[in-house]
């Protein structure tokens, strides 16, 4: 026996308008040793995007040099 599965192809319902980002940010975190982290960011702007790539750097728990955010097109 079969059974028919349907799924839906909309994501911008009110059901998932609030776990649904359209900007994706590039973020990579550079430390003292040279070394470099990057990180997917899904956010609604750059300031969230860099607050969510410090919260990450900091659960690194390395010495953090700077991190840089890009918006990925």
């Amino acid at each position: 026996m079969t059974h028919n599965v349907q799924t839906s192809i909309y994501t911008r319902t009110r059901l998932f308008a609030n776990h649904y980002y359209l900007n994706l940010y590039q973020a990579v975190i550079n430390t003292e040793d040279g070394e470099s982290y990057e990180y997917e960011v899904e956010a609604d702007s750059f300031h969230e995007a860099t607050e969510k790539a410090e919260q990450y750097a900091y659960s690194l728990g390395v010495d953090i040099t700077y991190v840089e955010v890009y918006h990925m097109a």
